[in-house]
């Protein structure tokens, strides 16, 4: 019996390009409620994109936010897993003064830049809506570092790289695409977020059904006992899934009759 649904956010609830969440999404997401089913999203996004991405339903739901670093139910923060704030100075400032390329910090409840040039600073407010402050120095954030971004917009493994993998034996890379490389603490990631759901309302992985389509799925559809990949995600993701889908809502509504 599935008593509680996960399902990353990007590239699989929302398809690309979309950044409004369809109203069917909503609707599911409170018949399963009446089911006592528990819906958690999964996400890199930060958790107050999150909470404005789900409106109406977001007090009624769970959050693995910033790929595991923050983890909330029903607007309750349950768990966070920040980056040693030695360790995430240290690689942002190498990359800002070493490289071409721009950092991100992502905290708690906003996301914080230090832009080289106005174009970033323009795309990343675009990306985060507008739940992001300038600062003249990281050092100021008042937050826990949650996770920290490493962009270009041509090719940041070119302008970065190297500076970049240096990082990777010390944090768990989450995320990595032409832009942007990702990183959280070590061992955090959307597999850590599910776990400490289950644990906290005693859930076993064979009563979980998840959902994704990306490498920073991962750990998270591994851990769940039905998973389903996404059409259009890669052989990696679809290797660790059961099933395929083109519309996970659509799946949730024949699996469980709604």
């Amino acid at each position: 019996m599935i008593k509680l649904v996960v399902s990353d956010v990007d590239g699989t609830l929302l398809r690309a390009g979309e950044q409004v969440l369809p109203k069917e999404t909503a609707e599911v997401i409170r018949a399963l409620k009446e089911k006592g089913v528990l819906f958690v999203a999964a996400s890199g996004r930060p958790y107050a994109d999150l909470k404005h991405l789900f409106g109406d339903v977001s007090d009624e739901i769970g959050f693995i936010a910033s790929d595991g670093a923050f983890i909330s139910y029903r607007s309750e923060m349950i768990g966070r897993f920040p980056i040693d704030r030695e360790t995430g100075f240290s690689i942002m400032q190498e990359i800002y003064m070493g490289t071409e390329a721009e950092v991100a910090l992502y905290g708690s409840y906003m996301a914080y830049m230090l832009p080289k040039s106005e174009s970033f600073a323009s795309y990343f407010r675009e990306t985060v809506h507008n739940h992001v402050e300038s600062v003249s120095c990281m050092k100021r954030v008042p937050e826990e570092y949650l996770k920290v971004g490493i962009y270009h917009p041509e090719d940041v493994q070119k302008y970065a790289g190297v500076v970049a993998s240096y990082w990777d034996s010390k944090l768990h890379r989450v995320y990595t695409s032409k832009n942007w490389v990702e990183y959280t603490a070590a061992g955090v990631h959307k597999g850590a977020g599910l776990d400490k759901f289950l644990v906290t309302f005693g859930i076993a992985p064979q009563e979980v059904l998840a959902f994704g389509d990306n490498r920073n799925d991962k750990e998270m559809l591994a851990l769940a006992g039905c998973s389903y990949a996404m059409s259009s995600a890669g052989e990696e993701i679809k290797a660790l899934c059961g099933y395929e889908t083109e519309n996970p809502v659509n799946t949730i509504r024949t699996l469980f009759g709604l």
